[in-house]
């Protein structure tokens, strides 16, 4: 009877052992992330989504077009390609400096396809989707209609803009 008492009690400590081990385990899931282009207009810094961002370009001559509403700056020629450029500052309430030392960022959403001209790009960061709280419903000001979140960069928020938001303002 000893050996079987020994069989049970081995048995039984087997699978307190194997209860433990599976309450433990622990199942490591990759969080989703999302790219984020963060770029400086003005005093103030901004976001947008990185999968609407095709390309950053260095200050390029921008041919200026009779007509055009004051957001929109003029043409550009990507690479054979005709696009316009955006004044965000028009819809950030921003103030217009040098445009020699602007970038444009090539945005996309859908059909719209346009430079957007930022004055520079600070970083471009993967983050946790849930790190991308709901802006503050006491935000104010200009930028308040391109707002779809907030995200913490370097011990600062940021608001991030939605390039689509941006595309249904601009009436072409």
């Amino acid at each position: 009877m000893a050996a079987s008492d020994e069989q049970l009690r081995s048995e039984l400590i087997l699978d307190d052992l194997k209860r433990r081990q599976r309450s433990e385990e622990v199942v490591d899931i990759e969080e989703e992330r999302v790219k984020i282009v963060i770029f400086s207009s003005g005093r103030n810094r901004y976001a947008f989504y990185g999968s609407s961002i095709r390309e950053i370009l260095s200050a390029c001559e921008i041919s200026w077009v009779p007509g055009l509403p004051a957001y929109i700056l003029g043409l550009i020629n990507v690479r054979g390609d005709i696009e316009s450029v955006i004044d965000i500052r028009y819809f950030l309430g921003e103030d217009r400096d040098d445009l020699r030392k602007s970038h444009i960022a090539i945005a996309v959403c859908g059909d719209f396809h346009s430079g957007v001209l930022i004055d520079s790009i600070e970083d471009v960061v993967d983050i946790p989707v849930s790190e991308i709280e709901p802006p503050l419903s006491t935000l104010g000001g200009a930028a308040l209609d391109l707002v779809v979140g907030e995200i913490r960069h370097g011990g600062n928020t940021l608001a991030l803009l939605d390039i689509g938001k941006l595309a249904s303002k601009i009436a072409l």
